[in-house]
């Protein structure tokens, strides 16, 4: 049985990560894998780039241009990401493609796979899993809905989209999605509860089978480590209480970070000793206007590339802080928890699948920032209730995302198809 995956990138987003991970997975256990992708980044001979010549990369950079350009042109950025499926590569006569027995879709926008793209993979008459690891596939084109449930049986009067009609592109993406989809054989996997329940809600999968498989995690990689050490290397305060989140688009609501900047003020103002006793420790780098709105020391790491240093990261803190107000599995909370460092975040999307609330993290209310706050302020002042949760994380992890695990339940998804 051979599987080819595919994805716009091996690296390049949570998406692309949780791709690889799931390809590394079911390759340690046997399943003769291989991850086609438009861009590579890691060196894993597994992974194949589809950009080999100069003019190939000429291609690219056009696909992936025009893909920006249409997106910055057409969609309401505050909203999130909002693809059009237009650009794109024809694959129906590549070489590994034709030697697959099942095709593995994972995200594949930014000018990798349009949908004729997956119109002539269809043609081929090989099953397709397809790995969702956001919305845009039962979609107008979103990749995240907010608030809007539109995709439920049609869309038009799209918000994420400056012109809106009855008719609009959203509407006209959708319907070309539902034509497509009827003809291939098509499963559908995601990686979190939450994302399987709204995909089933679309009628673009109503009738589809569709089924839960976490992403996998190399928990031998990602364990934890002895936090005192790990801070006098890192040069951090071995005594203070360390928050950990990741920079993110500040432009992109979705995210939360405005909800973050107003729990910690108003941690400040639930505890008025803990500005002198806590601080952040932060992936990435953050404007200096946000840094003047932050009532705490800042430690900032700057954007960090090597997996080892990430979990070094993870395992300085006490707390990692994830207030995304819609996400499917982030990467960060699987990681966090693989280290053994609890995560406080609101209780949506995925997070439930991956949070029991004050067993092994905490769930706050949604859009809540007060309770945030007390999330974190709950967590920070009773430390035996944090020994007791890292623990648990860690337990937890061991069991959700384990390589083995998640690889046979591909396998066995896969025996199911072809037998």
């Amino acid at each position: 049985m051979k599987v080819v995956h595919l994805s716009t990138s091996d690296t390049n987003g949570g998406a692309a990560i949780a791709a690889l991970r799931i390809f590394k997975a079911q390759v340690k256990s046997g399943i003769d894998s291989k991850l086609l992708v438009q861009s590579k980044h890691s060196n894993d001979p597994g992974v194949i780039s589809l950009v080999q010549t100069f003019g190939d990369k000429l291609k690219y950079y056009k696909r992936f241009l025009e893909d920006e350009l249409s997106i910055r042109t057409l969609s309401v950025s505050s909203r999130g990401r909002f693809t059009f499926p237009y650009f794109g590569l024809d694959l129906s006569k590549n070489k590994v493609i034709n030697e697959a027995d099942i095709l593995n879709l994972h995200w594949t926008n930014g000018g990798f796979l349009s949908l004729k793209t997956i119109l002539n993979l269809g043609k081929m008459n090989k099953p397709i899993v397809w790995t969702l690891h956001d919305m845009w596939s039962f979609t107008g084109g979103c990749h995240y809905n907010v608030d809007c449930e539109k995709f439920i049986d049609k869309c038009g009067f799209c918000p994420s989209l400056k012109i809106k009609t009855r008719g609009d592109l959203s509407s006209k993406i959708y319907l070309s999605k539902s034509e497509i989809y009827k003809d291939l054989n098509l499963k559908i996997v995601t990686s979190s509860n939450w994302l399987s329940k709204e995909a089933g809600r679309s009628s673009l999968f109503r009738h589809k089978d569709i089924q839960t498989i976490h992403t996998p995690m190399d928990t031998e990689l990602f364990r934890p480590l002895d936090r005192k050490m790990i801070r006098k290397k890192l040069n951090l305060p071995v005594e203070k209480d360390l928050i950990l989140f990741a920079s993110m688009n500040l432009s992109d609501e979705r995210k939360g970070f405005r909800y973050l900047i107003q729990a910690l003020s108003l941690l400040k103002d639930l505890n008025a000793d803990i500005c002198n006793k806590t601080g952040l420790v932060v992936f990435g780098s953050l404007d200096e206007k946000v840094l003047n709105d932050i009532p705490f020391q800042v430690y900032q790491f700057g954007k960090i590339n090597s997996q080892e240093s990430i979990v070094e990261c993870y395992n300085a803190a006490d707390l990692f802080v994830a207030p995304s107000l819609q996400d499917n599995l982030p990467n960060t909370v699987i990681e966090s928890t693989c280290c053994g460092t609890p995560v406080v975040a609101f209780d949506v999307g995925g997070m439930p699948d991956m949070i029991d609330h004050l067993e092994d993290g905490y769930l706050a209310k949604l859009k809540s920032s007060e309770d945030l706050a007390k999330g974190i302020n709950t967590l920070l002042s009773n430390p035996d209730m944090l020994v007791k949760l890292r623990l648990a994380c860690r337990v937890k992890a061991e069991k959700l995302y384990n390589e083995d695990k998640v690889a046979h339940q591909y396998k066995e998804l896969y025996n199911k198809i072809i037998s």
